[in-house]
């Protein structure tokens, strides 16, 4: 069964707006099997596809490279991925390890996610802020256009570790 949740949480096609954000995970012996499951399926639909086709893509990836190509208000506003709550889920995860279950290659993917999320976010924040205020209007977009960089990097960082830790978390699951 976890197996199965996990599965959902490999990379594949992006969610589509009919499908459930996380798919609910079934509960196993291991507490701390479970929580990573958890997480990693709430951390998917952050996750985008990329390929070399443009066939396929998704309108988030169309907006990403519209993005990538120095169009900073078509940033990404998902930063709701990495607030508290994305913390105390992992939080417990990491914690469950410390009780005696876990894994400890998912267990340092996810202190690598949360160490690149606390070194990285603001950056992106700062660029979602900014396009939230309006400010491009008094400036012209040259702020935007200023934090676009960084905020590219900050985005590339946290979605690079956010995959690994996903992928990790998939191979963590006992197979069934």
């Amino acid at each position: 069964m976890l197996a199965g949740a996990l599965a959902a949480c490999s990379p594949g096609p992006a969610p589509t707006a009919t499908s459930p954000a996380a798919a609910p995970v079934p509960v196993s012996a291991d507490a701390a099997t479970d929580a990573h499951a958890a997480l990693a399926a709430r951390l998917r639909p952050f996750l985008i596809e990329r390929s070399a086709s443009s066939s396929g893509r998704s309108a988030r990836a169309a907006d990403d490279e519209r993005f990538r190509l120095g169009t900073f208000w078509e940033a990404r506003t998902d930063t709701h991925h990495f607030d508290a709550a994305f913390r105390a889920r992992a939080q417990a995860a990491l914690a469950a390890h410390e009780n005696g279950a876990g894994h400890a290659a998912a267990d340092a993917a996810l202190r690598r996610l949360l160490a690149t999320v606390d070194a990285r976010l603001p950056a992106w924040q700062a660029l979602v802020d900014y396009n939230a205020s309006g400010r491009m209007r008094d400036d012209g977009g040259d702020g935007g256009r200023a934090l676009l960089p960084g905020a590219i990097a900050a985005i590339d960082a946290i979605e690079a570790a956010t995959w690994a830790y996903v992928e990790t978390a998939l191979q963590a699951a006992p197979a069934l």
